[in-house]
């Protein structure tokens, strides 16, 4: 039998640890909580700040609201603010904006008058074909086959935004009150003044940026829960955004063979074979498949003239490896 002392100081015992059970549950809890109420937050962060990437840029809702596609074959067009096509046949072509905006000179020979309220304009060049743009504040732009363009025809406020897919080089005017933005699909670019090679194909599961002259900063959808990432690159360098693993590099490199085709040429350093195929067919609008998937995969250094007819171009690249080539139905087929 326990006496009336034993008795009370058990019951305080139990009594403690009955309180400390329930303290500790009460913890577990609260902590359960705020580990709920942290995940909900960063839940919330990451789906806004994505949100933000894709909506913050006004040309890119203005591409995303109309239905303007890259047409593989044709003319050149010039889509004005009101839908208006001015069709371009020239195979290099140019598109001169005076500096108020209001007149474009088509190859010096066309003037067109448009109205400048609100209005963006929208350049699409077909496989096959290539144009050079001044933009109304003298940025000059070289768009390359297969490409388009869309931009204010007057940049107001305090950033110039172009939105680009395909291919083009740029010269960007120096302005630092006013940033010039290259809006694409997988990443942004800033730049004051400079001239670099962008590259946003649709059918390519990549974007790369080769830079030329001055700086620019490139923001990305990077694969982190906290949205956008950003790399700054300078001069003879090479950024390649990978958009199925949302990871971007950078190496040194000559820019010089990603410049070359505003000169009428290709310049390839160990390029693989079916990237070759893959840039003459954008360029010259044919169809050209490799059947030798080891022959994909071989590599060839060399100048291709791009003033040179494309039967011309796969004579000198015969000449060059181990390719032979066929032609039915007016494509090539390499084995």
């Amino acid at each position: 039998m326990l006496t009336e002392e034993e008795k009370r100081i058990l019951k305080n015992k139990i009594n403690t640890s009955v309180t400390e059970y329930r303290n500790k549950k009460k913890k577990r809890r609260l902590g359960y909580y705020i580990g709920v109420a942290a995940a909900i937050t960063i839940i919330f962060f990451s789906v806004k700040h994505t949100n933000t990437f894709q909506n913050s840029s006004a040309i890119k809702n203005y591409v995303d609201a109309t239905d303007i596609n890259i047409d593989k074959d044709g003319d050149v067009k010039l889509v004005l603010n009101d839908k208006e096509e001015v069709k371009i046949t020239e195979k290099t072509s140019s598109v001169t904006y005076s500096s108020s905006g209001g007149e474009v000179d088509i190859n010096d020979s066309k003037i067109i008058e448009q109205s400048l309220e609100n209005t963006f304009n929208t350049v699409i060049v077909p496989f096959g074909k290539r144009t050079k743009i001044t933009l109304s504040e003298g940025t000059k732009v070289w768009l390359n086959s297969g490409s388009k363009l869309t931009y204010p025809v007057v940049f107001n406020g305090d950033k110039r935004e172009v939105h680009l897919i395909g291919e083009a080089i740029f010269d960007v005017k120096h302005n630092k009150k006013q940033p010039f933005y290259v809006v694409t699909d997988d990443y942004d670019i800033k730049v004051l003044g400079t001239v670099f090679n962008v590259s946003s194909y649709n059918d390519d599961d990549y974007t790369s940026t080769a830079l030329e002259r001055g700086s620019v900063e490139i923001k990305y959808k990077g694969n982190s829960i906290f949205g956008k990432s950003s790399i700054k690159i300078t001069p003879g360098t090479l950024a390649v955004y990978n958009n199925k693993t949302k990871k971007i590099r950078s190496k040194r490199v000559d820019v010089t063979k990603y410049m070359s085709w505003r000169d009428g040429k290709f310049i390839f350093k160990k390029e693989r074979m079916d990237m070759i195929v893959k840039k003459l067919s954008r360029y010259y609008n044919v169809v050209i498949s490799i059947e030798s998937e080891e022959l994909k995969m071989q590599t060839f250094s060399g100048h291709l003239d791009l003033k040179d007819s494309v039967e011309k171009v796969m004579e000198v690249l015969k000449q060059s490896t181990d390719l032979r080539y066929k032609i039915e139905n007016g494509k090539f087929v390499i084995n």
